[in-house]
């Protein structure tokens, strides 16, 4: 369905008429078990709280909620267990519904049904489709239903069909908002009304428009950032011809996954491409970015992004490779870009100032920062203080509601609270119109950014401090040549005067290398004090709460929570001022709750114009009055009308497509993967493939319940291989009594590595087993080398804001990962180690693996790695010594298995060298106890 169509009051009402309790034969009832996968936490307030309604509508006084279950509050099996058997609705991560069903703590034929939502999230190796592969394939009766409001992700080779296969689902509904039946619902009038109401209510149903002009700098910032974004993408073009498409075009960058889509092309070739085209894809991803901060953040933390990104590409080589600048910043329009962003933030204007000497008032001119403040905030106050004017003046009870403004995050609706705050009503000296000044909140973003430069000194003197350490000669900036002295290509401009390396650099700092510390000087103590004194007397004004001004959204919201003393008031809702950002909170439910006379979208947003139809559907009588403010002509135009012209295409496609969809049919003979017996597949002429105990005995791997995270067991499952989900102490797979497998993703090795945690694992695989193994993982669709360990090294955790103290620590992990792996192999030169591209290609390795192989024993396994209680004499804890542990398991005959027996009979090794043949055998057996006491006693010559 369509975005913002109200998919939370769809779902609920269909979950609330499919949970009914059923009367059973013998007189009681039953409530039947319904699960709901994909359900985020937000979701899951939104659902209760409507299946809440739904039943009190009823007169359903007993309804006991929506259950939740996770990790939390249902660790351990006999919890979940115990919520399965009450029933109701449950809310459930698809890891422990897989493993609850694998291991049989849930029966699945008591299962009544599943809810999907976000099924466009739904792939083929994800656990939510494991989890419906396991219900479907032990349960016919019970119903899959599936939701989802983003059409523009069913996208590839004929999408529709392949969700609707991997929900294993049969029929899909496709309600675009162009349906005739959602149109209709949401235009009529309801009951009879006379023409003068109906155009009434028309009136008040039309959204009015307030395009807002970009200011000329904004213009100037913008045009120069989409030539940047062009350069950039045709010459990323001109690095990797081979692998660029058409959707790589300017027509096509407002879209929110162009990156994503980009960087789907490239990963598998990230090893090949070179240096300059990995660089062009995050310079373009750094331009989007900018692009839409350019129409969201203030004048001066705009410049400030703009700045920081300046300190961390001039850079200097920290090894004996050379690091280089972005190559945008070469651009001719990137000097436009920073120039025009300190204009903005740090221009200076003169404007006159009315001074009071011996008596009389003079008039002097001064300098003064321009802090250029958004031209939306202007017209928001105006806005908001019409309304509140016209609903004092009125006497209907149509406007005793609140104003709401949507916005698009938490932090936009903290900066609103704060301007909203901070407004000072001034006249336009050229107009004389009314109009709202932001001065004082702009004089504390810049005393913001003072104190970030200050600290970004400290980080870049660190930074700088470390390379030095690594590398003394590295005293030189090294530039991109992509761009080397104008906008073209270097192999098509011609050659200019004046513009070397060195200059390029001074473009971006003018400091010397003594001053490189500093960064670029870009305030002036005089004008800065100034500003420093101007906070002061406002706060002395309107109260001091410098301390509680923050551009975290968080303290806002938590700030009453800290207060000593709460005065209630009452509150005049026809003047209250809700700020609400788009997210899942801000539902149908939560607009019919709020009752707003008045909506004010700051920002244009597809769903939440929906939801604002809804809204006006459901108070046909008495809608709200709406307003959108956007800029004309700029970025944030152009995506919202992107997106709605990507819905519309996506529609047009599933149309399409389900119009030649064939009709699927499946019976249980299909299920070809529970009938692969090793009869089929074990070659009997090698020695050994007849020593199986039955023909017909299942491939079985053993899994370790933290393992159900990654999309390995789903393969596992889907090849016909039988998944045994245990608590692992030793490995992460158990394919034999033999083989046992630790697996590592690439950040996982690097975190391993980091810890010293794999040396750990290594060494109690080689206690438990034969072969143990250690197989790294690459991701599907991510390219097969080694190279991009060092890339994804810092990507576990956060970056700091200077990129230098990053690049430093980075290339050090560079530097000693493949010194890692050697090292490991020479302290375990019997270490297998299996290299996979992805998760289909371990799931191959593993069927290979286990031919000709013995099934492992899931008690047995249990068993590795686990402490085994032994008679100490005084009731304490068994005390273990590592040393003859190792020593024992070298001694031929004593291996895994029986060691304990002899740890629990025998005290140290000198008891072990005098024991009789006959009661090492009792302990060992005759073929081990032999090979152990021939080694023990057997001369040397």
């Amino acid at each position: 369905m369509g975005r913002g169509l109200g998919w939370d009051i769809l779902v609920a009402n269909i979950i609330h008429a499919v949970c009914g309790a059923v009367e059973l034969s013998v007189g009681t009832r039953k409530q039947p078990l319904i699960f709901v996968l994909n359900c985020s936490p937000d979701e899951q307030i939104t659902l209760s709280e409507e299946l809440m309604e739904l039943n009190w509508l009823d007169g359903h006084s007993n309804y006991s909620g929506l259950t939740s279950i996770s990790g939390e509050t249902h660790n351990t099996v006999d919890k979940r267990l115990q919520t399965y058997r009450q029933g109701g609705v449950i809310t459930i991560d698809s890891r422990f519904l897989v493993t609850d069903i694998l291991s049989g703590a849930l029966d699945v034929s008591n299962v009544t049904g599943i809810f999907v939502l976000h099924a466009d999230k739904v792939s083929e190796t994800s656990r939510t489709s494991f989890a419906l592969n396991l219900f479907r394939d032990k349960n016919e009766w019970g119903f899959i239903k599936a939701f989802s409001d983003e059409p523009e992700q069913f996208t590839g080779f004929t999408p529709l069909a392949s969700r609707l296969k991997n929900l294993r689902i049969r029929k899909a509904f496709l309600w675009p908002r162009f349906h005739i039946e959602i149109s209709s619902s949401l235009t009529k009038y309801g009951k009879a009304l006379t023409n003068r109401q109906k155009s009434e209510i028309e009136r008040r149903r039309v959204v009015t428009e307030i395009n807002v002009r970009l200011t000329a700098k904004q213009q100037r910032i913008q045009s120069a950032l989409l030539a940047c974004i062009k350069a950039c993408l045709m010459e990323l073009k001109r690095h990797v011809p081979e692998l660029a498409t058409e959707y790589w075009d300017m027509e096509n960058i407002h879209d929110k996954d162009f990156i994503r889509r980009i960087r789907a092309v490239l990963d598998n070739h990230w090893h090949r491409i070179s240096f300059t085209a990995k660089q062009l894809v995050q310079d373009i991803s750094t331009l989007l970015d900018l692009l839409i901060k350019l129409v969201v953040l203030d004048s001066v933390s705009f410049y400030q992004i703009v700045q920081n990104i300046i300190d961390t590409n001039v850079k200097r080589s920290a090894t004996n490779s050379v690091s280089s600048m972005a190559p945008w910043l070469d651009l001719d329009d990137a000097n436009t870009v920073i120039s025009a962003a300190k204009e903005r933030a740090l221009g200076k204007v003169t404007v006159p100032n009315t001074r009071s000497e011996d008596n009389e008032f003079k008039t002097v001119t001064q300098e003064r920062y321009i802090l250029e403040e958004q031209p939306k905030w202007d017209q928001l106050a105006i806005l908001i203080d019409d309304i509140i004017h016209e609903t004092l003046a009125s006497t209907s009870s149509r406007s005793s509601g609140p104003i709401v403004i949507a916005c698009s995050s938490n932090k936009v609706a903290s900066q609103l609270e704060d301007l909203l705050k901070f407004a000072e009503v001034t006249t336009d000296p050229r107009t004389g119109r009314k109009r709202f000044s932001f001065r004082h909140y702009m004089e504390r973003k810049l005393r913001d950014y003072q104190e970030w430069k200050r600290v970004n000194q400290m980080v870049r003197s660190l930074a700088y401090s470390m390379i030095d350490a690594d590398n003394p000669d590295s005293n030189q900036v090294s530039t991109t040549k992509t761009f080397s002295k104008s906008n073209e290509v270097v192999s098509k401009r011609r050659r200019t005067r004046g513009d070397s390396a060195t200059a390029r650099v001074q473009r971006l700092y003018a400091d010397t290398d003594v001053d490189k510390f500093k960064g670029g000087e870009d305030l002036e103590p005089e004008l800065l004090a100034e500003v420093m004194c101007h906070i002061e007397e406002v706060e002395k004004t309107i109260g001091n709460e410098s301390d509680n001004f923050s551009g975290d959204e968080t303290v806002y919201n938590e700030r009453a929570l800290f207060l000593n003393e709460l005065v209630p008031t009452l509150i005049n809702q026809e003047t209250q001022v809700i700020i609400q950002p788009f997210d899942e909170r801000l539902t149908d439910s939560t607009l019919d709750q709020l009752g707003p006379s008045y909506i004010i979208m700051f920002e244009p947003n597809l769903a939440f114009i929906r939801r604002t139809e809804m809204y006006q559907a459901l108070n046909r009588e008495n809608p709200a009055k709406v307003f959108l403010l956007y800029y004309g002509g700029s970025v944030e135009e152009e995506r919202h009308l992107l997106a709605i012209k990507k819905e519309k295409e996506a529609f047009t496609r599933l149309i399409r497509e389900k119009g030649n969809l064939a009709k699927s049919f499946e019976a249980p003979e299909d299920n070809w993967k529970f009938n692969v017996h090793k009869a089929d597949i074990v070659n009997t002429r090698i020695a050994g493939g007849s020593t199986f105990r039955t023909s017909t005995e299942e491939f079985k791997v053993i899994v370790d319940a933290r393992e159900f995270r990654s999309d390995l067991p789903n393969l596992l499952y889907r090849i016909g291989i039988t998944v045994v989900p245990m608590t692992l102490l030793v490995g992460d797979y158990v394919l034999s009594p033999k083989i046992c497998i630790e697996r590592k993703s690439v950040p996982d090795l690097i975190g391993s590595f980091k810890s010293g945690r794999l040396a750990q694992q290594c060494e109690q695989m080689f206690r438990s087993y034969e072969l143990p193994c250690l197989l790294i993982e690459f991701d599907e669709g991510k390219s097969f080398s080694l190279e991009p360990f060092s890339e994804l090294s810092t990507a576990r955790g956060r970056q700091s804001d200077n990129a230098l103290y990053d690049q430093s620590i980075s290339v050090n992990i560079k530097s000693r990962i493949q010194a890692k792996i050697l090292s490991l192999l020479i302290a375990y030169p019997k270490l297998k180690i299996i290299w996979s591209s992805s998760p289909f290609e371990t799931a191959q390795i593993f069927w290979k693996l286990k031919l000709n192989q013995q099934e492992p024993s899931p008690e047995e396994a249990l068993k590795k790695g686990a402490v085994f209680k032994v008679n100490t004499g005084d009731d304490g804890p068994p005390q273990f010594n590592d040393g003859p542990i190792d020593l024992l398991l070298n001694i031929p005959g004593i291996n895994s298995v029986n060691i304990h027996v002899i740890i629990a009979e025998v005290k140290n090794i000198q008891d072990l060298v005098k024991l009789s043949k006959e009661r090492i055998t009792e302990l060992l057996g005759q073929v081990n106890g032999g090979k152990a006491y021939r080694f023990i006693h057997e001369f040397m010559k």
